[in-house]
């Protein structure tokens, strides 16, 4: 009993010390990349944790939090002189892999089978070829850019913030942005995490995002991506572990670059 409330102690000690904060970027240069057709790729993600073996979705409030974000994300966009969204891909779980198995629930009612990822919400104007491309790209941007500082002082720090070579192959006009936001609020209730930290991940024996995010010192954390296809170069980005959907979106868009014609 005692190991137990000392493992209690460190899980919440954990929790409490984990690091506010917001990484903004904005492209160091006169912005002259020329966007005449705006594409938005949303993933949010917020699976619940109960006693059993698997993690709980549900579709129709995954759903609903998607179109708010969605009809926000295009009112922010117009305001900051974009053209209005043309095309869409609203999905949770781009990047979790395909043997992570959730239960599915439809406002709360238990369904019969288990779905696999991704589960693709709502689509408009992209093609099925293309989501694995969105999947890459997303990955790269959440694994490797998002928690970076960039410093306007350091222009090496402004290195690799292009992604000419994964958009080369994306077959949509060279004058159109691609806006990815990434939100994950998922948090392991205190049963998974402490099967987490005496069992060594065994928890996460279904999958490897399982194993990387879904532990003991897990965070929520949003990230937002405005891309140039022709250029390939990340215009803008901002990464913060504070943000939820429940916030004003220009919270999470702040400083976006704003659009003076296309």
């Amino acid at each position: 009993m005692k190991s137990i409330k000392t493992l209690l102690f460190i899980l919440f000690g954990l929790a409490a010390c984990q690091p506010k904060y917001s990484y903004l970027y904005q492209y160091p240069k006169i912005e002259t990349h020329p966007i005449n057709h705006m594409m938005v790729v949303i993933d949010f993600i917020n699976l619940r944790d109960d006693l059993g073996k698997y993690w709980d979705f549900d579709s129709y409030y995954h759903q609903k939090v998607l179109n708010q974000l969605l009809h926000k994300i295009n009112e922010q966009l117009s305001n900051a002189g974009y053209p209005q969204v043309d095309s869409y891909l609203l999905s949770s779980g781009l990047l979790f892999k395909t043997d992570f198995r959730v239960e599915h629930y439809i406002q709360d009612q238990l369904q019969n089978e288990l779905l696999h990822p991704p589960f693709i919400l709502a689509k408009a104007n992209i093609t099925e070829e293309q989501i694995p491309q969105h999947q890459e790209i997303l990955g790269i941007l959440v694994k490797y850019i998002a928690p970076r500082r960039h410093h306007d002082s350091d222009e090496l720090s402004h290195r690799g913030m292009q992604l000419g070579y994964q958009l080369e192959s994306m077959k949509i006009p060279d004058d159109s942005a691609i806006l990815y936001i990434h939100i994950d609020l998922s948090a392991p209730g205190i049963i998974k995490q402490m099967g987490t930290f005496l069992l060594s991940g065994a928890i996460a024996s279904q999958a490897d995002y399982a194993h990387v995010h879904l532990d003991a010192t897990a965070t929520r954390h949003a990230s937002a991506f405005l891309l140039h296809k022709g250029s390939g170069q990340i215009i803008w980005k901002n990464y913060s572990n504070r943000w939820t959907p429940e916030q004003p979106i220009e919270k999470l868009l702040k400083q976006l670059p704003v659009q003076t014609s296309h």
